[in-house]
């Protein structure tokens, strides 16, 4: 989280802005919370501070014009905003008020009238990537295209001359101060130093890769900025070595310190006013500071929405009081020349979803979760890696769900309760909640999952054959819809394969940015046929779920649109990559607003951006084009649409399945086709289809009018005839028969042991649980048969010494004196599981996940955990004799009275031991 706020004479003002919060739009009342100073629309691509250093100049690019803003560094509000004819990603303030402005190619000089005085293209300038200015404003060098370095007049734009580098590609280049000499860099690590007037080369020095030069305030040393993220000075005229400062490198903390994971390369530096302080930022997110000693004096986590700020976007003020940095959406970040933060508020970084009640609006991102509270706007803070996605509960309780897990909070900064283990699968979408709080829907690889909140166990999963993007309950919560290649909508009583499957008008979408129900039972899906992240074919579609058609198709084509909400029975709004929002009508089916104009400004990579409603539909919450959270008041009347019958009967808890010969009885499944064993990813034989299904009381049909079930096989890349089996069970369903129709995939989920099934074989209460457990298990390494989920189950005590348990998830599993003896357990998932005096001595266990297990007094002697990780786990009173442990991972285990006599431990561990 941001330090807190520098305090200064301009503090009462940041609070009185802070309270000012609500602001009206129109008619509308509307509430910001993010960053509200140096933001702008769009995405910033080039940075200056004016030469008096009280004005910070950020650009905003467009496809044919660039939009030019000021700001007031001391309290980071707008200043003013100018248009300019062109595009440009590089500025630089000089020292009479005008602008210099370049884009690859390109380059003009801005007057403070507004005007260009003049502008070169690429003719004139030939091929370059990057410009830099003289310390007086009187030169530019452009560079970084077909080994050339070209050197302007900037009052004129007369080319004074051209200089070619042999060897390879100029990457950098630096006046002196005084302008009389000037330094390059590039590809093949070759420094050199000319005059300018004679362009005499004065020296050469062979250096790895260079990216960045910067001269010192005096002149005497160069600094430059390697590929491998070394930082070095070198003499300024002779480029004799001066001192090695240190080096930018990727580090990762375990727990157990700083590990080294490779280097970052040095991407910006620069001297303080003082020339005693260098600067530099590399591809690790870090500022560093370094002294000409050699000594690193602070470094500064740059957040995530600033790392991609390097070369233009970075700036340095000329007094080196200020930094700034950015290139996304979110603001502008400033810090000051002792790395603290100019302001506190937040932004959000890459924001995936939102929950809104009355008294706080949550966004999840890549790399946290957000709260603010919406009296006064404060702020808190929770960390988290990987995708989140998030839902309000009642009682008002928020739901989180990262990659690893889900958890139920009252406030983002607890703990929290575990409610299931997410097999470490990052969800993508968002997660939906049942009217009633009591079931969870979440879209995971390619199904949706359904899990009971209070007991914590998967209750059902709806199976697809493609990635699934969104899904959502149904109005009643007796049906839910999906989308992945195309728009499924389901009974939940009876989940095995859809009630309609709706191809949309084109095909299958390339990004769908999410799927509402309406309290009536319309169905609203935005969706994007454009594949690419440089245009869009983007349009919101209304469907009937009663007859699964789809009743209007409304275009929105310039901006990408992303996730959908209703407000009312009918009426949908929807948010777009710009940040803007439109609603539309489901019952009319027309879009009820027409889109702001949209600004010729960039968006970064039209991206899926969140929204969500409030539960009566009184407000809306969304990303808007400055990259903040913006609340929102949707008036006029609620519009009431009579609830639609589909007929479906509420979710009631299923009674246990039948077990093994039981299970299927009464199933008859033709087969029909030439199935192949790489067909779709899916491979299947016939002991897997024919023999399993009768081994759990089904049969094979041989004739259409017999069967209960249908599986046609499929060949990859092939287009689907259907046969003359398939035919008829068509004809047969046209004609009210209840024959469901199943994938691969599909069967393979039912051929698969249930829950109730993996545990009466492993706990040995049938007869030859285990043999047929392993029978089983043989199925589906030979067959690719599928993987069976364990989360929670308890074996306490079991017998599992010849159980095969490779490859199985067991988060939360009860184990407790269980015998594991010599078992190979390599890839299990014990994440949290009671493990306490179970005996796993000579147990093989790569890449086991033992984090935040319960492992005391546990037997693991003689044991193998190449690649295991134990993060968490508490070992204590645990016999490690002999174990190898040397490739574990131990960050955070307690250890304490555990008998490590003869173990092989990693490094870290070894010493602190």
């Amino acid at each position: 989280m941001c330090a807190p706020a520098r305090t200064s004479e301009n503090d009462d003002r940041w609070s009185a802005e802070r309270q000012r919060i609500r602001i009206r739009f129109g008619s509308m009342l509307r509430q910001v919370f993010g960053a509200t100073r140096f933001n702008a629309p769009g995405n910033f691509t080039g940075l200056d501070f004016s030469p008096d250093s009280t004005t910070l100049v950020a650009l905003v690019t467009g496809e044919k014009r660039t939009k030019v803003h000021r700001f007031a560094v001391d309290d980071g509000r707008a200043l003013d905003e100018q248009t300019v004819t062109g595009r440009f990603t590089g500025v630089s303030a000089l020292p009479d008020g005008d602008l210099l402005l370049w884009e690859r190619g390109s380059i003009a000089r801005l007057g403070q009238d507004g005007e260009l005085s003049w502008k070169l293209g690429e003719k004139a300038t030939k091929k370059f990537a990057f410009a830099t200015v003289s310390a007086d404003g009187a030169i530019v060098a452009t560079y970084g295209g077909d080994s050339v370095a070209s050197v302007f007049d900037a009052r004129t734009g007369k080319r004074l001359h051209e200089l070619s580098e042999p060897a390879g590609e100029i990457f950098a280049f630096a006046f002196s101060p005084d302008g009389a000499t000037f330094a390059t860099g590039g590809q093949k690590g070759i420094v050199r130093v000319f005059d300018r007037e004679s362009k005499k080369e004065l020296a050469q020095r062979k250096s790895s890769k260079i990216l960045v030069l910067a001269f010192s305030p005096e002149g005497s040393v160069l600094a430059g900025g390697h590929g491998q993220g070394d930082v070095r000075l070198w003499d300024g005229a002779s480029l004799e070595p001066v001192r090695f400062l240190g080096s930018h490198r990727f580090q990762e903390d375990d727990g157990s310190g700083e590990q080294d994971r490779g280097p970052a390369g040095c991407r910006w530096l620069a001297f303080l006013a003082d020339g005693k302080t260098v600067v530099s930022q590399g591809n690790d997110r870090y500022f560093r500071w370094w002294n000409r000693s050699g000594a690193e004096i602070r470094r500064v986590r740059t957040p995530r929405h600033h790392a991609y700020g390097q070369g233009p976007a970075m700036a340095l003020s000329r007094d080196g009081k200020w930094l700034a940095a950015g290139s996304t959406a979110s603001g502008i970040g400033i810090w000051t020349s002792d790395g603290a933060p100019a302001s506190s508020e937040l932004g959000i970084d890459a924001p995936r979803a939102i929950a809104l009640s009355r008294e706080r609006v949550v966004v999840a991102g890549s790399s946290g979760i957000w709260s603010w509270r919406r009296t006064d706007g404060a702020v808190s803070e929770r960390r988290a890696s990987g995708a989140a996605v998030l839902a309000n509960l009642p009682q008002g309780e928020l739901l989180l769900v990262a990659p690893e897990n889900a958890v139920v909070v009252r406030e983002i900064t607890d703990e929290g309760k575990a409610i299931f283990a997410n097999g470490a699968i990052s969800p993508q979408g968002a997660a939906a909640v049942s009217r009633d709080g009591k079931t969870v829907m979440l879209p995971v690889a390619s199904n949706v999952e359904l899990w009971d909140r209070a007991r914590g166990v998967r209750t059902a999963t709806l199976s697809h054959d493609a990635k699934v993007s969104a899904c959502t309950f149904g109005s009643d919560d007796t049906w839910a819809v999906s989308v992945s290649d195309a728009v499924r909508i389901w009974r939940l009583d009876d989940p095995e394969t859809p009630v309609h499957t709706i191809e949309l008008e084109s095909g299958a979408p390339g990004y769908c940015g999410g799927v509402a129900v309406s309290r009536a039972g319309w169905i609203a899906v935005s969706v994007d046929r454009d594949i690419s992240n440089h245009s869009s074919d983007s349009a919101l579609v209304f469907i009937d779920p009663r007859s699964g058609e789809v009743t209007a198709t409304l275009s929105h084509p310039d901006k990408r649109l992303g996730q959908v909400a209703f407000v009312d029975d009918a009426r949908a709004v929807v948010v777009d990559s710009a940040g803007r929002t439109r609603m539309a009508d489901a019952e009319e089916g027309q879009w009820l607003d027409e889109p702001e104009a949209p600004e010729d400004i960039e968006f970064h990579g039209f991206e899926i951006l969140p929204l969500t409603a409030s539960e009566d539909g009184t407000e809306i919450a969304y990303i808007d084009g400055h990259g903040n959270l913006a609340v929102r008041a949707i008036e006029g009347t609620k519009k009431r649409v009579a609830p639609f019958d589909l007929g479906f009967t509420p979710l009631a808890e299923k009674k246990p399945q039948g077990m093994f010969e039981k299970r299927l009885a009464g199933t008859c499944i033709l087969y029909a086709g030439k199935f192949q064993r790489s067909a779709m990813d899916v491979r299947t034989s016939r002991e897997l289809r024919e023999d399993m299904l009768l081994e759990l009381g089904g049969t094979v049909a041989k004739k259409a009018k017999d069967a209960t079930h249908f599986v046609g096989a499929h060949i990859p890349y092939v287009e689907h005839v259907p046969s003359k089996a398939e035919t008829e069970i068509d004809a047969r369903i046209a004609k009210g028969d209840k024959v469901i129709k199943l994938s691969e995939k599909k069967l393979i989920e039912m051929l698969l042991p249930t829950f109730e099934e993996s545990r009466a074989m492993l706990r040995g209460e049938v007869k030859d649980g285990i043999e047929r457990w392993n029978r089983w298990r043989s199925r589906w390494r030979t067959l690719s048969g599928g993987f069976v989920q364990l989360p929670g189950i308890d074996l306490t005590g079991a017998d599992l010494r010849k159980a095969d348990l490779a490859v199985i998830p067991f988060e939360e599993a009860k184990l407790s004196s269980a015998r594991l003896e010599g078992v190979n357990l390599f890839d299990c998932v014990f994440r949290r599981a009671d493990l306490r005096g179970a005996d796993l001595e000579g147990a093989r266990c790569g890449r086991v996940v033992f984090s935040n297990a319960d492992l005391r007094e546990a037997k693991l002697a003689g044991a193998e955990f190449t690649g295991a990780e134990f993060d968490g786990a508490d070992l204590r009173g645990a016999d490690l004799r002999d174990a190898d442990l040397r490739y574990a991972k131990l960050t955070g285990a307690k250890l304490d009275g555990a008998k490590l006599d003869g173990a092989r431990l990693p490094p870290a561990t070894r010493a602190s031991s």
